[in-house]
């Protein structure tokens, strides 16, 4: 197993995660840049509720059979949260793997590569000129890691994102909700999967990077594969992830605008 969590110090650790949760999680909305205050969230909008599923840009994700290459295909997304015509949406699987910064040091969002490829080269990949058009650059907040103070670092302005942990601990209801698969694109990239646990579908489940920071500034937050935040110390006294880690996936995050164009999953 990839990682271990020790018993009592994960009780209270915790304990003191989810009381900083409840905190930061009301100071943390993702809002677009350009709005003066935070809309209320609604459940449904324009005929999309949240928890629908629906699909938005394309990227290679199922392999083709007796081949190497892989079909080019729509992208499902989770929609979490719904605000003023505008949605939260999450991919359903675990499309790539990336490391979380190319070298060993001491990196925060802002200064991650993660984020530039985010927003650079998957952005280019995934999505048409029309659908970059629905996509907004959001305000994103970077709190400290509420365990340890590790510093989360300045607020950025982007179109793709990872979610942070508290955001993690918002939109879903359980760790089992929390769990995804790499697709075969991302485990032909290498991403790490479970011999323990599967999705309903039978697909092996993996870990998924968050922005957040770790214990340290030189590990990033993750989820693993049975959906549990990792944010209290496993048996080797550490949490999350080294920045370089190369077999922790992606499952990015975007706003977009609501239109008659978006194809809901039946």
């Amino acid at each position: 197993m990839k990682k271990a969590c020790i018993t009592v110090l994960a009780v209270l650790l915790s304990c003191q995660f989810m009381t900083s949760c409840q905190k930061a999680i009301s100071e943390e909305t993702m809002v677009p840049s350009e709005s003066e205050s935070v809309p209320e969230s609604v459940e449904e909008d324009d005929g999309i509720s949240v928890g629908d599923h629906i699909l938005f840009g394309s990227y290679p994700q199922k392999g083709v059979s007796g081949t190497d290459t892989f079909d080019n295909a729509p992208i499902e997304w989770r929609v979490l949260d719904i605000q003023d015509g505008k949605a939260l949406i999450l991919s359903e699987y675990l499309l790539d793997t990336s490391v979380y910064y190319y070298d060993m040091a001491d990196v925060t969002w802002e200064t991650s590569s993660l984020r530039k490829w985010l927003n650079g080269t998957f952005y280019d990949t995934a999505f048409s000129d029309s659908e970059k058009s629905l996509i907004q650059t959001v305000t994103i907040k970077n709190p400290d890691n509420p365990v340890y103070g590790t510093p989360g670092g300045n607020d950025t302005e982007d179109k793709v994102f990872c979610l942070s942990l508290e955001e993690a601990q918002l939109y879903f209801k359980d760790a089992n909700d929390r769990m995804s698969a790499p697709t075969d694109y991302a485990v032909s990239s290498g991403a790490a999967i479970s011999n323990d646990c599967t999705l309903e579908n039978g697909m092996k489940t993996g870990w998924w990077w968050l922005r957040s920071p770790a214990s340290s500034s030189n590990r990033a937050a993750d989820a693993d594969c049975y959906g549990n935040i990792d944010t209290m110390r496993n048996a080797d006294g550490v949490d999350g992830d080294i920045v370089f880690a190369e077999t922790n996936c992606v499952r990015p995050a975007v706003w977009i605008v609501l239109s008659d164009e978006i194809v809901e999953v039946k």
